[in-house]
């Protein structure tokens, strides 16, 4: 029904889809616990970040950095591009899910991990 009366909204339920089916499968029980709820609720929504200006689908040349700090938190730094519901003023909150590298992460793509970045 979504996809019959405008196609181009119907990717944003889609990417909220895939935040929480990467939380739920691979998130920790905490962070299941806070994002989950009201992302099934549609109280706040999901994307990925994932382009970057250099790059474009070359997963592989990925530069955001993902630096552990002594809280347990990571500080992301980096440049993505062409973002997907990543910006707007339907829910409380967006989550966003990350593709960035540990430092001692191998190149290519089998060093890339994921972290949630809520806005």
């Amino acid at each position: 029904m979504v996809g019959e009366s405008n196609w181009s909204w119907g990717m944003y339920p889609g990417l909220s889809h895939g935040a929480m089916n990467t939380i739920s499968e691979h998130g920790t029980a905490e962070q299941q616990n806070t994002y989950l709820t009201k992302l099934v609720s549609g109280e706040w929504t999901g994307t990925m970040c994932l382009t970057e200006p250099h790059c474009g689908t070359d997963l592989g040349m990925l530069r955001t950095k993902a630096e552990p700090q002594a809280d347990g938190s990571y500080k992301v730094t980096g440049t993505k591009i062409f973002i997907s519901a990543g910006e707007h003023d339907m829910a409380d909150n967006i989550v966003h899910i990350v593709l960035a590298r540990l430092p001692d992460a191998p190149a290519g793509t089998k060093g890339i991990s994921l972290f949630i970045v809520p806005k």
